[in-house]
């Protein structure tokens, strides 16, 4: 399935650009042309976040995002390109229901990319599910505003929340490896030093 979805999206990524090129050097950019690359964006989007959620995940419990984060992108793909071409209503609900769909494929990607990172210590692990939490607050609060579930009369407060959840998402996400590599690194440091000590104790003779 891998494999197959990997020739789709390599395929589709030639296929776009081709087009999209053409379009820029031989085409007039009119509105169909405008149309062409917003679709050959979201073919080539949808594809990556889709990929995006193949990744080996090290846990058991991530395993469903794979499956959701393929379905979720490939149902978006399928509500983006008749937007975008005028073939279905551009009512209220219908862009609800596609702004749900493009935020759970996107955190389900960013879940699944975040859970490929090895965990070999408790502190790794929470720096991690901090990000991972941080992740689905983001989502969260995006999809209940969409849908109205968020009071946003308190609009300046809602902002401050959200602000702060995408920070630390960011912080999680971008922080994880630099973090996990000086952490093995002080405790490479802490390991060779107590083998030293005991070598040394070994060595030294006996009174």
């Amino acid at each position: 399935m891998t494999k197959a979805l990997l020739i789709a999206v390599m395929a589709s990524l030639v296929i776009s650009a081709v087009v999209g090129i053409a379009v820029f050097l031989i085409g007039e950019f009119g509105d169909i042309q405008q149309k062409l690359l917003l679709t050959i964006l979201a073919v080539g989007g949808f594809s990556l976040i889709g990929l995006a959620c193949t990744a080996p995940v090290s846990s058991w419990w991530l395993w469903p995002l794979r499956p959701l984060g393929l379905a979720t992108s490939l149902v978006a793909l399928g509500v983006a390109v008749p937007l975008i071409w005028d073939l279905i209503g551009q009512d209220e609900t219908i862009w609800k229901a596609f702004g749900t769909l493009c935020c759970v494929a996107v955190t389900s990607a960013h879940l699944a990319l975040l859970g490929t990172f090895p965990i070999r210590n408790f502190l790794v692990w929470s720096w991690r599910s901090g990000a991972m939490l941080m992740a689905v607050a983001v989502a969260a609060l995006i999809v209940g505003a969409v849908w109205g579930l968020i009071d946003l009369d308190q609009g300046e407060f809602y902002i401050r929340l959200l602000g702060v959840a995408a920070i630390l998402d960011v912080l999680g996400t971008v922080g994880l490896y630099p973090w996990s590599k000086l952490f093995a690194e002080f405790m490479s440091r802490g390991t060779k030093g107590s083998g030293r000590k005991s070598v040394r104790a070994t060595l030294s003779p006996s009174r």
